[in-house]
């Protein structure tokens, strides 16, 4: 998949079609050649070729929730980078380096912000990065994640207008199936958002 690179924010998307077309995503601060994967689904070797090309430090793991489809890759990336630190709110994977998380996060010279997004999982959450979003399964290109309810879906579309739908509407967002697509677009066409 292309890279997106603006001389401040790198991410590049990776497609695991063999496992429910989970994307996962390489996000690095160009500044300091920090690195993060988001879900990891699988491992490509064009993770490690990107990696390698760009000198990058991978440093970070953040799984956007606990579905199989999104943690797969887990185990073998800690064979590969053993000294990686998981960002979650719960160290479900019981890895050395852990960072509870809570609102606000530097990720090299980029500001982040995580946001606990129940309604898909108890766990859901997703981070706002430099004008990226990274939704997982809370928010799709016009549709949003299945929940077992209805009560759950009410919490999810809440967590979406409140928190999501707050940025600005060139904020690109990068859902964990799919393709990307921006706010704007999702406040105009996804049915699931009507209010």
């Amino acid at each position: 998949m292309k890279a997106f690179c603006n001389g401040r924010i790198f991410i590049k998307r990776f497609l695991f079609p063999e496992i429910e077309e989970v994307n996962s995503f390489l996000v690095a601060c160009m500044t300091t050649r920090q690195a993060m994967l988001i879900d990891a689904g699988n491992l490509h070797q064009d993770l490690f070729a990107t990696i390698s090309k760009y000198s990058f430090d991978l440093k970070y793991l953040f799984i956007t929730h606990n579905h199989y489809d999104h943690v797969s890759g887990v185990k073998t990336l800690m064979e590969y980078f053993p000294n990686i630190t998981n960002i979650n709110r719960d160290n479900n994977f019981n890895l050395t380096n852990h960072i509870n998380t809570s609102e606000s996060f530097d990720f090299g010279l980029l500001e982040g912000t995580f946001h606990l997004t129940p309604g898909h999982t108890d766990d859901m959450m997703v981070l706002h990065l430099a004008g990226h979003i990274f939704t997982g399964d809370l928010l799709f290109a016009g549709s949003v994640g299945g929940t077992i309810d209805y009560q759950h879906y009410a919490q999810q579309k809440d967590h979406i207008i409140n928190s999501i739908l707050s940025y600005p509407s060139e904020t690109i967002i990068h859902p964990g199936h799919g393709p990307d697509s921006t706010l704007a677009l999702e406040r105009t066409y996804n049915p699931f958002l009507a209010i």
